[in-house]
């Protein structure tokens, strides 16, 4: 898909570049109160907020174009790795006037995009060193567990089935083993002796 495509030649390069310059010039333009125009507000009482959408724009094309390809909004993001990029565009400084950033799948570097925009320079007079001084978060390229992390789950998951149905393996064995011993205290080993007893007629 147009916008997933990473590789130098593909689509999704030219794509990520427009977005990073619509989000761009939606905080770096001049103050405008006109909304077709980007640019953070002019009016702060009427527009307290400036904000940046860090994410992939949606039309009706695109979306027959995501049913096509069986895809998602999420799988889109996931793919693209278009929230790291918005990560490094914040953490270089790109954005001069920012209220509300928007991302999707903030599961995704979204606490990396929290902890860029907390330690920007200006946000707090306690920080001595503030941005692109501090290092960079670790970015994911994927929103999943490591591999460690699912094999150590699956494990732990693996032993508490096999826990449980140990300790109903016992408890069926026990529940059995009092009603023999019920069985014989009242009627002797081997149960009760059941006799039949019957005629002919002619």
């Amino acid at each position: 898909m147009q916008c997933t495509d990473r590789s130098k030649t593909g689509s999704g390069i030219s794509k990520l570049n427009s977005l990073s310059s619509y989000v761009k010039a939606s905080a770096n333009n001049n103050p405008t109160d006109n909304s077709n125009e980007l640019g953070p507000p002019y009016s702060t009482y009427n527009h307290p907020f400036n904000q940046i959408q860090g994410f992939w724009q949606v039309d009706a094309s695109s979306v027959q174009v995501g049913l096509l390809h069986s895809s998602t909004l999420l799988q889109d993001n996931i793919q693209s790795q278009v929230n790291a990029e918005m990560v490094k565009l914040a953490y270089h400084g790109e954005f001069s006037s920012i209220s509300i950033f928007s991302l999707d799948n903030v599961a995704l570097n979204g606490n990396a995009m929290f902890s860029v925009l907390r330690n920007a320079c200006g946000q707090s007079v306690l920080n001595e060193t503030c941005g692109s001084a501090l290092v960079m978060p670790q970015m994911n390229s994927s929103d999943l567990l490591p591999m460690f992390w699912n094999v150590v789950l699956w494990v732990m998951g693996g032993a508490l089935v096999a826990m449980v149905s140990i300790m109903l393996i016992q408890a069926f064995r026990l529940r059995r083993r009092e009603v023999r011993e019920a069985r014989d205290s009242m009627y002797g080993p081997g149960g009760p002796l059941v006799a039949c007893s019957g005629s002919i007629l002619s």
